[in-house]
């Protein structure tokens, strides 16, 4: 008889233990912060990826939370996603934090340096979570920032994992094209009208890909998933934000507009997960 596992790590201050495939099949919950390693071939060679699973260390018995996915930036480690700390804490959902290849997400011929199959590796993680008993993956989702956000968008249109996306200081990819086929979702776009990085008109940007406007990006999920066409335009504190309702299957499509933004948004990326949360909350 197998034995069962669970997981139990305070913040920072314990050790990790990486966990082999044989093990994850009999772990029936997850508290607190963990690490489980991902095994992958890159370059025919068999590497080992990082995944930081954050859960509240006062777990609700028989609650089965949603899965919120945090994919840093280039250069960026998965520890960027305890900015989640609050929400998790609280105990609106559990965190899963993996560690881009080489610190990036391979997206094509950019300036990254993963050449990874990175939607294997999300497609991957899954399954290692559907081995949790206290993780409802009905409601997944993603944030994700700078070519974190551009993975969140490939990870939509290539996959069937998640309910809706946040991209921050970001758009799609010129290539990057939802249609009809692609499953429904609701999209939470944000982008710096000032990026310095990722330019919101579109185009050929520093990091060597070329994007769509941030208007068209967000008009483009709407277009997919049959949206009434005409936003609603709101302006909060200098920022517009464009909602696309009456999406198929009950989906929204919003897009803010951060006046004067740079490619860090002007800071507050907190405040932004909170009403991001709020956001994925209302989701039917």
């Amino acid at each position: 008889m197998k034995k069962f596992w669970i997981v139990v790590l305070i913040l920072f201050s314990q050790s990790c233990k990486e966990i082999d495939s044989e093990q994850v099949e009999s772990l029936i919950t997850v508290i607190g912060i963990s690490e489980i390693f991902i095994n992958q071939k890159v370059d025919n060679q068999d590497i080992s990826r990082k995944v930081i699973i954050h859960a509240p260390k006062d777990i609700i018995e028989n609650k089965k939370y949603p899965v919120v996915f945090y994919l840093h930036g280039n250069g960026g480690l998965p520890t960027r996603g305890f900015i989640l700390s609050d929400l998790v804490d609280s105990g609106e959902f559990i965190g899963v934090y993996p560690e881009g290849y080489k610190r990036s997400w391979n997206l094509g011929a950019g300036i990254e340096s993963s050449n990874a199959n990175d939607v294997e590796f999300i497609k991957m993680i899954v399954s290692e979570l559907s081995n949790y008993s206290n993780l409802d993956l009905e409601k997944v989702y993603a944030i994700g920032n700078s070519n974190g956000s551009a993975m969140a968008n490939q990870l939509a249109l290539k996959t069937n994992i998640f309910k809706g996306i946040a991209p921050l200081a970001s758009q799609l990819l010129l290539a990057q094209n939802p249609n009809t086929s692609t499953k429904p979702l609701s999209v939470y776009q944000i982008c710096g009208s000032h990026d310095e990085t990722i330019p919101y008109e579109g185009g050929l940007s520093s990091v060597g890909h070329i994007f769509k406007s941030s208007h068209e990006s967000a008009y483009s999920w709407a277009s997919a998933f049959n949206c009434d066409l005409n936003a609603e335009v709101q302006i909060i504190n200098s920022d517009s934000i464009f909602t696309y309702n009456n999406c198929k299957d009950g989906n929204i499509i919003k897009f803010q507009r951060v006046e004067n933004g740079n490619h860090g948004l002007n800071g507050n990326l907190r405040d932004k997960c909170y009403k991001i949360w709020e956001f994925f909350k209302q989701i039917n």
